[in-house]
C-alpha cells in the first residue's frame, strides 16, 4: 500500500483546522493509501522567519490593543482560561482518537498533501517562522501536490524580494497545486507558471454522516438555541450584540458560543467536534464572521448569518460565492434580522457539494 503524508494546521486548536485534516486524511484513505501526518518544519533562514512575525505583530497591533481593552473583567479572563484549558484537553483527544498525530520526520512517503487550510499564510507569528517545507519543499515524499491551500489574507505585494524568492523556489518542487480561492490563485499566479485547479476545504466535500449518527446531545443544549460562532471576542461592537440579543429574545432562543468566547453570552459550551457539526444540525440558526463557520452553518444549518467585514471580505466572500449563498451575508447589522428568517437552500448546497466532493476525488486520484 502506498504511503501518503500530510502537512497541514491539524494541531492548532481549532474546530476547522482538525475537521478539514481528518477530511482530507479519510478521503485519501478511501482511494486506498495509507496515511500519516508530518510536523511543519521550523524555517531554517532566520532573517525570513524573523520577517514574517514582524509583519504579523504589525498588522495586529490595532487588534490586539483592543483585546486588552476587552478583557479587564477579571470574572471574563478566569471563564476564558477556564474553557481554553477544557478546549485544549477535547482537541488533544480528537487527534489522539482520529490519528491526527505526527509520525516519525525520517520516514519516507511515497506522496505528500500540502493542505487543506492557510499553509501558505507566511505572515504569521508562528513556532515555525517561514517553512518552505509548506510551500513544496518536501525532502520525505517521492511526489508532492497541495489540496485547497490558501494564503489567507496574505498578497504577494506584502513580502520582501528574499521571501517572494525562497516561495518560488519551493513551488517548482509541487508536481500539482490546489488551490481554495481566488486570492490564493493570484498569489500562485505571481510566483509560478504551472496550472492550477480551485478545490473546496476538505469539511465541505468530506462526508461526516457515520460520525454524527453516533453523536447523541441529550440534556447538553437547550431545546431551542442559536449558535454565535466566532474567534473569542471578535463580536464585539454593540451594536452587533444589541442585534443578535434582539433578534434571539424575539424568538425566545438561548445564545450558545461553542468555539471561541463572547463575554457577553453566558452560555459558553465546549463540544467535541462531531458533538458540534451535530449542535449545527439542531441549532434553530447560526451566526458566524470565520470561514469555517460558514461552511459548518451552509452544509449543517438551517438558517445562517454571515457577518463580512474588512479583515475576513477575501475569504468569506470567495467562499459564498462558491456555495451561492451571498443572500445570506450580513454587511450591514440591520440585515440581521431578515437574513437569519430565509432558510438556506439545502438541495441546491447540497448539489454543489456533491460535484465538488467528485472534483476533488478526480483530483486526489489522477495526482496520488
Amino acid at each position: 500500500m502506498k504511503k501518503v503524508e500530510i502537512i497541514s494546521m491539524q494541531q492548532v486548536d481549532n474546530y476547522g483546522s482538525v475537521l478539514q485534516a481528518y477530511s482530507l486524511k479519510k478521503m485519501i484513505e478511501g482511494l486506498g493509501f495509507e496515511v500519516s501526518f508530518a510536523d511543519i518544519e521550523k524555517g531554517e533562514n532566520e532573517e525570513l522567519n524573523l520577517q514574517c512575525a514582524e509583519r504579523d505583530v504589525a498588522r495586529n497591533a490595532a487588534r490586539k490593543n483592543q483585546k486588552q481593552r476587552s478583557y479587564k473583567k477579571l470574572l471574563s479572563r478566569v471563564r476564558g482560561k477556564v474553557v481554553q484549558i477544557r478546549m485544549k484537553k477535547i482537541f488533544s483527544e480528537f487527534r489522539n482518537s482520529t490519528g491526527l498525530d505526527t509520525s516519525a520526520a525520517d520516514t519516507q512517503y511515497d506522496d505528500c498533501v500540502i493542505g487543506s487550510d492557510e499553509v501558505f499564510n507566511c505572515l504569521q507569528k508562528v513556532e515555525w517562522g517561514f517553512s518552505q517545507q509548506l510551500f513544496g519543499n518536501v525532502r520525505n515524499a517521492d511526489n508532492v501536490i497541495t489540496y485547497a491551500a490558501s494564503c489567507g489574507f496574505t498578497r504577494a505585494e506584502m513580502l520582501p524580494e528574499e521571501l517572494k524568492k525562497a516561495i518560488s523556489e519551493a513551488l517548482g518542487k509541487l508536481s500539482a497545486i490546489s488551490v481554495r480561492d481566488t486570492n490564493t490563485a493570484r498569489f500562485i499566479k505571481n510566483f509560478s507558471s504551472k496550472e492550477f485547479v480551485y478545490n473546496l476545504d476538505p469539511v465541505a466535500v468530506g462526508d461526516f454522516t457515520a460520525e454524527i449518527a453516533q453523536v447523541k446531545l441529550e440534556n447538553k443544549l437547550p431545546a431551542r438555541y442559536c449558535i454565535i460562532y466566532a474567534y473569542s471576542n471578535r463580536i464585539s461592537s454593540p451594536e452587533e450584540i444589541q442585534a443578535i440579543r434582539d433578534y434571539c429574545s424575539k424568538r425566545n432562543l438561548k445564545m450558545l458560543a461553542p468555539f471561541g468566547e463572547q463575554e457577553w453570552i453566558p452560555l459558553n459550551k465546549p463540544l467535541k467536534p462531531f458533538e458540534l457539526l451535530r449542535a449545527f444540525q439542531e441549532a434553530e440558526c447560526i451566526i458566524t464572521d470565520t470561514f469555517h463557520g460558514t461552511l459548518f452553518g451552509a452544509k449543517f444549518g438551517k438558517r445562517l448569518a454571515i457577518i463580512i467585514r474588512e479583515s475576513n471580505r477575501n475569504k468569506l466572500g470567495d467562499l459564498t460565492r462558491r456555495l451561492q449563498i451571498e443572500d445570506h451575508v450580513v454587511t450591514e447589522i440591520s440585515e440581521l434580522s431578515a437574513v437569519l428568517d430565509k432558510n438556506l437552500d439545502k438541495a441546491k448546497i447540497d448539489k454543489i457539494l456533491g460535484l465538488e466532493r467528485e472534483k476533488s476525488l478526480e483530483y486526489l486520484k489522477e495526482n496520488l
